[in-house]
């Protein structure tokens, strides 16, 4: 029952409490029949667990709901401060770690990580006209992310409009504008067939083919080799996707409409990927932290010269010839991606 009504077993509670309570306690004395502290982060957690009404888990705790969304303030401002650090730095050594798990994993090399763009409901603000009203018919804002191969996040964005596109809210985010600037620590080009092949993060359709943003071939009559290609860079980019999944089910808050100003949203969706990742980092799953092996960059066929975007497609045409190749092709692609083995 502890499990039904907060998604984490009674130790992980307990683990949170700890570090969470220190930002909690009262600055001043307060009345004997105040609300423990304990209880607050339960009924706070039961909240993002359940994403009820306000008032009924006010009721349900017999506190006010006027009390309650002081509460609802209160911890998930405290959440983020003490597990902010469940978010790891971009770090050339990092970002060699996420490598190394994109390809042990999903078999996707030079891959950093997945990015992609999920749009929380929340309540029409007044007087806010079309601005936080999405394309898919309703009032939201943004949550940008960018995750690692086992579903943790290592870089999120909250508070874009609705109205904005992902590439949009990714771009005025702190990181899109380094990424995209390639101001960002990234290691060394690796080589993949002889050619240097840069580092980047993979996303869907609605960001563009930049030297460190890999998307798939759009349209219908694609080669096989495009095909293959479209396979096996979205096994790499549905870890994104299975990240929001997740977030979604266990903290059903960020599935449903918050009844909240967009501020207190942002609080409230912040507090979730901060609980995501320490929940995630509580699983059984490990993580290498092997060092990569370093090549030696010797006979290497020169890239042509050209705008950004024709560098970005050779890359991506490298990366076709490599999944393709006997080097890089695994066995079940040709079957999964749906095409005739020649």
């Amino acid at each position: 029952m502890f499990f039904e009504n907060f998604h984490m077993p009674q130790k992980s509670f307990n683990t949170i409490f700890g570090m969470v309570e220190q930002y909690l306690i009262p600055k001043r004395n307060t009345r004997p029949d105040a609300i423990p502290i304990k209880a607050k982060l339960a009924i706070v957690l039961e909240f993002l667990a359940s994403g009820d009404l306000q008032r009924h888990i006010g009721s349900t705790y017999r506190i006010s709901k006027q009390h309650f969304g002081v509460i609802l303030l209160q911890v998930p401002i405290a959440i983020w401060t003490a597990l902010r650090d469940e978010f790891p730095k971009w770090t050339t050594g990092n970002m060699l770690m996420w490598v190394k798990d994109f390809e042990d994993e999903w078999n996707f090399p030079n891959c950093i990580g997945a990015v992609d763009g999920k749009h929380v409901a929340i309540k029409g603000p007044p007087n806010s006209g079309s601005l936080f009203y999405n394309y898919k018919g309703f009032h939201s804002i943004v949550l940008m992310a960018i995750c690692n191969a086992h579903y943790r996040f290592t870089y999120i964005d909250v508070g874009a409009f609705g109205s904005e596109g992902d590439m949009n809210a990714f771009s005025h985010s702190a990181l899109g504008k380094q990424l995209l600037l390639d101001q960002l620590p990234f290691p060394e080009d690796n080589v993949i067939n002889g050619h240097r092949t840069p580092y980047y993060i993979v996303g869907n359709d609605a960001f563009p083919l930049h030297k460190r943003i890999m998307k798939p071939y759009s349209g219908k009559d694609l080669h096989r080799e495009e095909r293959i290609f479209n396979y096996r860079l979205s096994r790499a980019r549905r870890c994104i996707e299975n990240a929001f999944g997740i977030l979604s089910a266990r903290w059903m808050a960020v599935q449903r409409t918050l009844l909240s100003n967009p501020c207190k949203a942002q609080k409230i969706i912040v507090a979730c990927c901060a609980l995501h990742n320490f929940l995630m980092r509580e699983s059984p799953a490990t993580y290498s932290m092997q060092e990569i092996p370093s090549t030696v960059l010797t006979d290497l066929r020169p890239c042509r010269r050209g705008r950004p975007q024709d560098f970005s497609k050779e890359v991506r045409n490298n990366l076709i010839e490599y999944l393709n190749g006997s080097a890089g092709s695994v066995p079940w692609q040709d079957e999964s991606a749906g095409v005739q083995r020649n």
